[in-house]
């Protein structure tokens, strides 16, 4: 990611992620019935570390494969590599706005507020009345 967007672009870039999945999952929290309108925030940090483990084994079978072709291709090595920052590029930012959607999902689920009961009124007999028009 430094290399595509810079030192600056790279912590900007982790920034958000890292936000999106905080908010996705810890975020849940601020308020009781956020749990409960969107519950599978929580699994969005599990998700992404998952997703990541099983991309970057996918990676190094295509490093040894691009190693074993350096012969025949010299830049294959430097496509795979290439193509694999990306699909983790766009994994890490799909997994940040899904945890970003929870949480807004559930902020703006706020519960409809409880029915008041049936405020009790005296019969009309039970208290005179003169009033006339």
């Amino acid at each position: 990611m430094r290399d595509a967007f810079g030192d600056r672009g790279q912590g900007l870039v982790e920034f958000l992620v890292m936000s999106g999945l905080v908010m996705g999952s810890l975020g849940l929290f601020l308020f009781p019935w956020m749990v409960a309108a969107a519950p599978w925030g929580f699994a969005m940090p599990a998700v992404f570390v998952l997703g990541y483990v099983l991309i970057e084994r996918r990676r190094q079978g295509a490093m040894r494969i691009a190693e074993a072709a350096k012969a025949e291709d010299p830049e294959a090595e430097e496509s795979a590599r290439v193509q694999h920052d990306w699909i983790v590029f766009l994994w890490a930012m799909g997994c940040a706005v899904l945890g970003a959607a929870a949480f807004i999902i559930a902020y703006g689920a706020q519960p409809e507020p409880p029915p008041e009961a049936n405020p009790w009124t005296p019969p009309e007999s039970s208290v005179p009345v003169d009033i006339s028009p």
